[in-house]
């Protein structure tokens, strides 16, 4: 009787984990990306984004991925990415947590200084 209980306790444990984790987020490879403003291409019902990923160490890699809904120009995500590119989740993070690679790159355009 014990074993019954120990093995029904185990069971309802796995399902429970299993449950309440999210599968699009477990073992995939995060990257953090900014939100561009030209590359998001409208097609009819869903967004198709273009854009440079930076994982924690600062590794770049090209990111595409399509959602519904229009994503606010300038906007950090963290965007996550399994097996060959599929991005299978991201959510909108502030930008102190993005790697400094991305922060540099994004503010490298010329400023243009107004003259009096």
């Amino acid at each position: 009787m014990k074993r019954a209980w120990t093995i029904g306790g185990i069971v309802l444990i796995l399902f429970l984990g299993w449950k309440f984790v999210d599968t699009d987020r477990l073992f995939a490879d995060v990257y953090y990306a900014k939100v561009p403003s030209s590359e998001a291409i409208d097609r009819g019902t869903t967004y198709t984004y273009e854009m440079i990923g930076y994982d924690e160490d600062g590794k770049k890699r090209p990111i595409t991925f399509q959602d519904p809904r229009r994503l606010a120009e300038g906007d950090f995500l963290k965007v996550y990415v399994k097996d060959e590119g599929r991005v299978t989740a991201y959510e909108p993070v502030a930008e102190s947590e993005v790697p400094d690679q991305l922060k540099d790159e994004q503010t490298d355009e010329p400023v243009a200084i107004p003259l009096p």
